[in-house]
């Protein structure tokens, strides 16, 4: 459109040149659009012409350079992404826990049941008026023998001349076809609770939520104890990670887990190209579909959710609850959780920038603990520069917990007394292996402190080897001459037998 309003002239590659690129980033900033979606069609361009340039240079102008930054500060006029409040998220939180621990009950009370009638017999009679229909794991029995596991419609129960009434009217009493689909498998609304509390821990994106695969859990390869859940996130190129414990009854592992065993009864009755997936439901009002949950069917279900536990915002109003506002929240608290460093988020959020992240984090409170973060660092830094007085700096309240203030397995009777070399009073001393020659040393005579002692030991020994002779003579000889001579003759030889048979435990480098 643009060559053809502008330079109809242009037939091929080789006569677009730096100015033409330049005239159709002109032109986009005519359209209505936003500065995003300008962005998002000049960037399909860019990729292409990038390519051929790399790949098949013969095929452009030999001097076409490709516009930097066409679109600067795109994502300024994006309005930020919708968020709930803490006491909100909570609230959405405490709703989901309590149906997922009814939900999983019923499903566990399904299985209690079947396992306590004649599977084998209910599966051989045919003629359902010799059976129990009253009885709860009878019917239930029924239902997975004569029917896969799968209630059968109201039409189906109520065909003329089939017998199946007495099902029809049996379900009605044990509270209906939707009640006795939850002993047996997931719906709708009973899947969403757990997709909620996944979304909320894992701050994956709702469509790559709805995505996860059966196998996207796995054993942490370096922390015992911890699993990994990896999902792919459609814009991204890389592999989304998020690692769990399996301490809690809703951490997410555990609520895998049951979703995997309350779905594996659909599985047989799944298109092939959702069999892998995690979040199969089977709906049985109207159309009888077994499949990966649709989007429309899940944002639908999550305002049911929000509507049937009554939740409000702060302002008293319906909450209007989605599942993008739950990556949203998750992650704006947990920025503040790791003292507002955006690059951390950024890491956490598995996003390729951090300006991609702030879009997520920019939120009024946020803001205002940045803005008094950044005035305490001014502040520092202006008494730092203007200088203290050291009867200030000792008025001042330790920030740190100053027991075990040094690592070469001494006790410090006093770490902010500031007598070491070079430290000031009120200040945490900094004098690394000062304390050989520190009246303020205390040395228990107990096998841990003697072992962090042989550690000092053999680190001065072994650095030795690698430091200039100098340099380590005058620094580190003194040091292992006193513990050598006259701190680990004092330990007795059954302390020094204790420390032997325990764990070397790591020290600073020595250099």
């Amino acid at each position: 459109m643009f060559l053809g309003e502008q330079n109809p002239t242009i037939t091929s590659m080789q006569h677009v040149n730096t100015a033409v690129l330049r005239a159709y980033i002109a032109w986009l900033d005519t359209k209505p659009w936003t500065k995003t979606s300008r962005h998002g069609t000049w960037s399909v361009l860019k990729q292409m012409v990038r390519w051929l340039k790399r790949n098949r240079p013969e095929l452009v102008a030999s001097d076409l350079e490709i516009p930097f930054n066409a679109f600067p500060r795109k994502n300024a006029e994006t309005r930020p992404r919708e968020a709930l409040s803490r006491s909100e998220m909570e609230a959405v939180l405490s709703a989901a826990r309590k149906d997922i621990e009814a939900i999983w009950s019923t499903f566990q009370a399904g299985k209690t049941l079947l396992s306590r009638v004649d599977r084998e017999a209910i599966a051989q009679e045919r003629d359902l008026s010799r059976l129990d229909l009253d009885d709860l794991g009878v019917m239930l029995a029924v239902i997975v023998e004569h029917y896969g596991g799968l209630v059968p419609r109201t039409k189906v129960a109520l065909e003329r001349g089939a017998g199946r009434w007495r099902l029809h009217f049996a379900s009605l009493r044990h509270g209906g076809n939707q009640k006795l689909a939850s002993y047996l498998h997931t719906l709708p609304e009973t899947l969403i609770p757990y997709m909620i509390a996944i979304g909320a821990q894992s701050y994956a994106n709702p469509e790559a939520l709805r995505e996860l695969r059966r196998d996207c859990m796995g054993d942490h390869l370096l922390l015992d104890g911890r699993e990994v859940m990896t999902w792919s996130k459609g814009r991204s190129n890389r592999v989304q990670r998020r690692s769990f414990l399996r301490d809690k009854s809703l951490s997410v592992p555990n609520l895998v887990d049951q979703v995997l065993e309350m779905t594996a009864p659909l599985l047989p009755y799944v298109p092939s190209q959702d069999r892998e997936r995690l979040f199969l439901v089977a709906t049985i009002s109207g159309a009888r579909t077994i499949k990966l949950i649709p989007d429309y069917l899940m944002s639908k279900h999550v305002r049911f959710f929000a509507q049937r536990h009554g939740l409000v915002d702060e302002k008293g109003a319906p909450l209007e609850l989605t599942l993008a506002a739950l990556r949203t929240t998750g992650l704006t608290l947990a920025h503040e959780a790791l003292g507002h460093d955006i690059l951390k988020t950024q890491i956490l959020a598995n996003h390729a920038t951090p300006d991609t992240t702030q879009r997520y984090i920019d939120r009024p409170i946020v803001r205002r603990a940045q803005e008094r973060i950044i005035g305490d660092l001014q502040v520092r830094f202006v008494e730092a520069v203007r200088g203290t007085d050291d009867e200030d700096e000792s008025d001042a309240a330790p920030a740190v917990d100053t027991e075990y203030a040094t690592a070469a397995g001494f006790i410090c009777k006093d770490p902010l007394a500031g007598i070491g070399e070079g430290q000031k009073t009120g200040r945490l001393c900094t004098a690394w292996l000062g304390c050989f020659t520190c009246p303020n040393a205390v040395i228990p005579l107990d096998p841990d402190v003697l072992t962090r002692l042989l550690s000092t030991r053999d680190a001065l020994v072994a650095a030795r080897q690698t430091l200039a002779p100098d340099r380590w003579r005058l620094l580190y000889a003194p040091k292992l001459e006193i513990l050598e001579h006259d701190i680990l003759p004092r330990f007795s030889p059954e302390l020094h037998l204790a420390a032997s048979m325990k764990a070397a435990p790591a020290l600073p480098v020595i250099e």
